[in-house]
This record gives structure tokens, C-alpha cells and sequence, in this order.
């Protein structure tokens, strides 16, 4: 049986460690819209991942249940010799802009690998560990299995379609997503395959399972609204359908083009 002494003093050496080292081997990214539950599972989850994990959360401009409010409100904090954590937030709600907040991650990500999943979406602490021990091959694109709760059923590989490890150049290589999207649920699709067409790329099995927390969002499409708006945990309204909506590719050049700040 482990003494209270033992355990400070491993917890003083994993600090230590941490402190040396040249940063995390793994960003963890996510994104958030006023999904308190979601977030509060994760909170309790994340506390438990390895060193040389960085968790990257990006609100999506919440107006209720702001991330920075649900952190302060549960009183969360992280032990010293875990995982690094770091909070972001686009400071005006534009709609749907979870790719764009991705583009975020890619950008500030402090590691050079970069595992992206929905606030819906968790892993295991063992999972975790796994993903940040790896090695992998910067011209792989790593996607996942996936377990969907609420339907008891598994999705093999390549699993969902947003969930994706890379590395930061391939990542830029391709583009990042594109922002003439924002607003609208687009863009995932079209940005996997821009990946995949870039020279000698490999769709790779990371060989990890990811669970999908949510039964499903469901939209519909109506002119009573200019942006993607959610009126409950699996329905939302968008302004265009999805054939107008892809006529919008490329419009935008710019990368990043919201308003930001590092709250933590």
C-alpha cells in the first residue's frame, strides 16, 4: 500500500518533470457551446489524464453557460504533476464555429500533434496515454473507432467523421478548414479530403475507440434565422440547405477571422 509520503513525493517528482520538459508530446483539442453537462463530465475526466498532455478548449462564444463560468462554478482544478490546461474563447457568438475554433487549436497548439474531438466526445484516461506515448508519422492523418452511447453501437475506423489526429504542417498543409462555412454545419468532409489529396498522406488506424456522449443533433432548415441556432440537445435550426451552403467553399480566404482571447 502506497504512503501519503510516497504519493507527495511522486507527485513532486512528476512536477518536476513536467516543469523540465520541452512542453506536451499532445494537444487535446475541443470546442464548446454552452453544453454545461458535456463539459462538466469532461472536467472530471480531464483531471485524471497524464503528463505531457495539454488540454485546448475553445468556447464557440457562448451567451449561457460559459465555459470560463462552468470551470470557476465547479471549483476545478488540475493536480500539479498532470495535465497542462489552457482556455480560449471567441469573443462574439457568429454562429457555428467549431472548425474555425479548430483552426484556433492549430495555430496556438503548443505541441506539434493534435487531437481534435466535440465536447461530446471522450476517451479514457488510458486512452489518453496512449494517444500522447505514440509515435506517429507526420503524413498520416489518425482516425479512431467509435462507440455510440445512446444507440449501443460501435462505428469501426475512421469512426467520426471530426475526430482526427495530425500533425500541425499537414494540418496547415491542407489549408485548415475553411471559414466561408461559419455558420453553418459544413465542412468536416471537405476538409478530411483536402488531407488526404495532399502528396503520399496515409489514412492511419490510431488504434484507440472513442465514445460519443450525445443521442444526436438533427437540423432544419428555415428562413426565421441567419445563422445556425440551437433550440434543444438534438435539434437545431440553419438558415440554408446543404446545397447552398456548398456553393460557399472558398469564398473566404482568411484563416481565423473572428474576434479571440486567452482567458487561461
Amino acid at each position: 500500500m502506497t504512503s501519503q509520503r510516497q504519493t507527495s513525493r511522486r507527485s513532486q517528482v512528476l512536477k518536476r518533470r513536467n516543469e523540465e520538459s520541452k512542453g506536451p508530446r499532445l494537444t487535446l483539442g475541443y470546442t464548446y457551446f454552452q453544453d454545461r453537462h458535456y463539459l462538466e463530465q469532461q472536467l472530471e475526466i480531464w483531471k485524471h489524464y497524464p503528463s505531457f498532455v495539454d488540454i485546448f478548449l475553445v468556447d464557440d462564444g457562448s451567451e449561457i453557460d460559459k465555459a470560463l463560468e462552468v470551470i470557476k462554478e465547479t471549483g476545478w482544478e488540475l493536480p500539479d504533476y498532470g495535465p497542462t490546461f489552457q482556455l480560449w474563447r471567441c469573443t462574439r457568438n457568429i454562429g457555428f464555429n467549431s472548425h474555425g475554433c479548430r483552426n484556433l487549436i492549430a495555430k496556438y497548439a503548443l505541441s506539434d500533434y493534435i487531437a481534435f474531438f466535440d465536447i461530446d466526445m471522450q476517451i479514457s484516461v488510458e486512452t489518453a496515454g496512449r494517444l500522447m506515448v505514440k509515435k506517429y508519422n507526420k503524413r498520416n492523418l489518425y482516425r479512431h473507432e467509435l462507440w455510440i452511447k445512446h444507440d449501443q453501437r460501435y462505428k469501426p475506423f475512421p469512426g467520426h467523421l471530426n475526430s482526427f489526429l495530425i500533425h500541425k504542417d499537414l494540418y496547415w498543409e491542407a489549408g485548415g478548414y475553411d471559414e466561408s462555412f461559419t455558420g453553418h454545419h459544413y465542412g468536416d468532409r471537405e476538409f478530411i479530403r483536402r488531407i488526404l489529396d495532399c502528396p503520399d498522406v496515409i489514412d492511419r488506424h490510431s488504434g484507440q475507440i472513442v465514445l460519443l456522449n450525445r443521442i444526436g443533433r438533427h437540423g432544419k432548415v428555415t428562413n426565421k434565422v441567419t445563422k445556425t441556432e440551437y433550440l434543444s440537445d438534438d435539434l437545431f435550426l440553419v438558415p440554408l440547405p446543404v446545397q447552398e451552403i456548398e456553393k460557399l467553399k472558398g469564398t473566404k480566404k482568411q484563416r481565423l477571422d473572428f474576434p479571440f482571447i486567452k482567458l487561461l
